[in-house]
């Protein structure tokens, strides 16, 4: 039976934490992690898993009580109450194994209710046997993928070489960086970290995508930003402007009269591909308004004229 996990770990909650507090938790992390905001799927999982549990009585009672929420794996007569396992395993009973709640967290932790190093099979530690070393999985490994603004918006293919510790040899890994990538997605490769010891698997090789800035687009989620200067006629008397999009084409927008400093707008799907979804963000256009600092005669008798001509005082103190 697989190893239950520590739910109060994965919500990064006590375990006194009431229920608003395990709610609070779980909504940041979720926000955090929601695949289609470019987070980790299975980390997702992992908290709606936990929530489940945690944000239900019933479920957290057992938990507490058994390490696991599924009655199914609660032993047949351990449920009703009367027998204390502290009193059966505590104080030094059963050969120091410690108290009730101790072979619990061994359980969650998936080294047994003993420990990791028992072995049932033959004598000595008061008849349970002796110390046999078990499988242990490697250690997880991490690695850095540096990749342009382009090769992350399309996607790609990128060659990592990896050395794992207690190797000679290194491996070489094609990664597929997918279209719409976002900075600081990972990728999982099962099985190529660190080996395990006493015959476990290895660990598994984890590539974080880093996402090199572009000159003029950045990117949120598949979101995709740019800054657009105007001048101040085109924003009092409205323009038409030429857009470059992050796909390589160029698209016209339509900045109103009177368009004020910082306005934001959107061009529906011209945003980068959605990783875990279908179809593109969007394109958000933020309108710079910039002010000439040196004009020439003609403008500045324009802007003169447009002084004389603007009665209204746009200080209202």
């Amino acid at each position: 039976m697989p190893a239950t996990p520590d739910y109060y770990k994965t919500l990064g909650v006590p375990r006194t934490a009431s229920t608003d507090e395990i709610k609070k938790a779980f909504r940041k992390l979720a926000r955090k992690y929601h695949p289609d905001a470019g987070g980790d799927e299975a980390k997702f999982k992992e908290i709606n898993e936990a929530y489940e549990v945690l944000s239900d009585d019933k479920k957290r009672k057992l938990y507490d009580q058994y390490g696991t929420a599924n009655e199914n794996q609660i032993p047949h007569g351990w449920g009703g109450g009367a027998v204390n396992m502290d009193d059966i395993f505590g104080g030094g009973g059963a050969g120091g194994f410690g108290s009730w709640a101790d072979i619990l967290e061994s359980i969650r932790r998936g080294e047994g209710a003993f420990g990791t190093n028992w072995d049932f099979n033959g004598g000595g530690a008061s008849g349970f046997g002796g110390r046999q070393p078990r499988p242990r999985k490697g250690q997880d490994m991490n690695v850095t993928l540096n990749v342009t603004f382009e090769e992350a918006f399309a996607g790609t293919e990128k060659r990592v070489t990896v050395r794992v510790p207690g190797r000679t040899d290194s491996e070489t890994l094609t990664v597929k960086v997918p279209a719409g990538a976002v900075d600081g997605g990972r990728l999982r490769f099962k099985c190529k970290g660190a080996p395990g010891e006493n015959g476990g698997a290895a660990g598994d090789l984890l590539v974080t995508t880093r996402i090199q800035d572009h000159p003029y687009f950045k990117r949120d989620g598949a979101d995709v930003l740019i800054d657009v200067p105007v001048n101040v006629a085109e924003a009092a008397l409205g323009a038409s402007v030429v857009v470059p999009a992050p796909d390589g084409t160029k698209v016209r927008v339509k900045i109103p009269a009177g368009t004020q400093d910082q306005t934001v707008m959107s061009v529906r799907g011209k945003g980068a591909p959605r990783v875990k979804g279908t179809g593109n963000g969007d394109l958000k256009i933020t309108v710079k308004v910039q002010v000439p600092k040196h004009m020439n005669e003609a403008q500045t008798k324009a802007m003169e004229a447009f002084l004389q001509a603007s009665p209204d005082d746009v200080r209202s103190w």
